[in-house]
């Protein structure tokens, strides 16, 4: 459709102040948790975008081994496979809770009710599952230590529960080598941070 106009030619002015600006993120005052079906949180996400729905999907990145075999060869192969942090759940704003936006969603089922309840999350509350979310998308190796090697420290759980032991290395797994006293004679032992407490001396 022609309308007369050549490239380059000049049409009208145009007045800037009249132009608006597109309209600034509502902040949500609390956000609610839709309830998923079992793998779908990804799919529910992905409808949501397309219908520019604000949601939240806090995610984690592991590490996972996959076995390959071609030609009699098989060898192991590393990737990192993003899972959701909390399993068949999307936070919602309440802004877009009001229009029960996820009606007609495919993998959606209702929001998380108790009864005639309905649990929300303050901002709050938002922003410690942000802190969990960084802490669990930070490898092992780059997050801060909660014990110093020659700290003295008591086992929680296992067969050497209660024992007293020494920190004596810190790999780059998180794991932990503790020197415990059995018998006489100090045992290494590898253990997670999270089966061990510091003990004051």
């Amino acid at each position: 459709m022609n309308m007369g106009y050549q490239i380059g030619d000049f049409v009208e002015f145009v007045d800037l102040a009249k132009l608006h600006a597109p309209e600034a993120a509502p902040v949500p005052q609390c956000w609610y948790i839709l309830r998923t079906h079992p793998h779908c949180e990804a799919k529910v996400m992905k409808a949501f975008r397309l219908r520019n729905i604000s949601a939240y999907l806090p995610v984690m990145t592991v590490s996972k081994e996959f076995r390959r075999m071609r030609r009699g060869f098989e060898w192991i192969e590393r990737r990192d496979v993003v899972s959701p942090l909390i399993l068949g759940a999307v936070l919602i704003p309440d802004f877009e809770e009001r229009w029960q936006c996820w009606r007609g969603v495919d993998g959606a089922v209702g929001l998380l009710r108790f009864g005639e309840w309905t649990p929300r999350l303050t901002p709050k509350l938002f922003q410690d599952i942000r802190k969990i979310e960084d802490i669990a998308n930070t490898p092992k190796s780059k997050r801060a230590r909660a014990f110093e090697v020659g700290q003295l420290v008591r086992v929680l759980s296992g067969p050497f529960r209660y024992f007293s032991a020494r920190v004596e290395r810190i790999d780059s797994r998180g794991r932990l080598s503790v020197g415990a006293e059995i018998f006489g004679r100090i045992t290494p032992i590898d253990i997670d941070e999270g089966e061990i407490e510091a003990v004051e001396a």
